[in-house]
């Protein structure tokens, strides 16, 4: 059966790697550089709106609603954050909306961070609600379906490396039109 097989052909090419904070310097110079610079002139009744592209199973996505989490603490009148978090895979974003990960995936969290937006459940970890709430998982296309608009933060740490030139440029392009000046 030819859908079959190029179902089971495309879920072999998309090779998801990825966990919690990987490579944790880019997400520390996140929170120190990026994150409360788009949140400074933010009103309560604005919204922060960020991109996640190519979210895979969602621990990039989580790691940035946790940083958005933390940083949102230290405001009296926070804005409102919403997270598009999408992937081309459907059986990846459906684990990552289901937020449930073993105690390998969350190895990276923090002690402190996996107490305070994780439930242990089974054998695994749950992502807390609060922390789901924020993050609209959503299968997506990014060279070929229209992008998201108005976005104050766009991310893509796991589709860039997998693209050739020419698409990297489109995405860029593409990217480039959604974010906010």
């Amino acid at each position: 059966d030819r859908p079959q097989e190029a179902q089971a052909l495309l879920k072999d090419l998309l090779i998801s790697v990825t966990n919690f904070f990987r490579d944790l310097l880019p997400f520390e110079a996140l929170e120190r550089d990026i994150i409360s610079k788009l949140l400074q002139n933010k009103a309560p009744e604005d919204q922060v709106r960020v991109w996640v592209a190519g979210c895979a199973t969602g621990e990039e996505a989580y790691s940035v609603a946790i940083l958005l989490s933390e940083c949102l603490e230290d405001l009296l009148e926070p804005p409102r954050v919403q997270i598009f978090a999408t992937d081309i895979d459907e059986w990846a974003i459906g684990k990552a909306r289901d937020a449930y990960y073993t105690p390998n995936d969350a190895a990276d969290v923090a002690p402190e961070r996996l107490r305070r937006f994780f439930s242990r459940e089974g054998e695994g970890y749950r992502v807390r609600r609060e922390v789901r709430e924020m993050v609209l998982f959503a299968t997506h296309n990014v060279i070929k379906d229209p992008p998201f608009s108005h976005l104050d933060l766009v991310t893509c740490r796991n589709l860039l490396i997998y693209l050739n030139r020419t698409a990297q440029e489109r995405l860029m392009q593409v990217l480039h039109f959604a974010l906010n000046p």
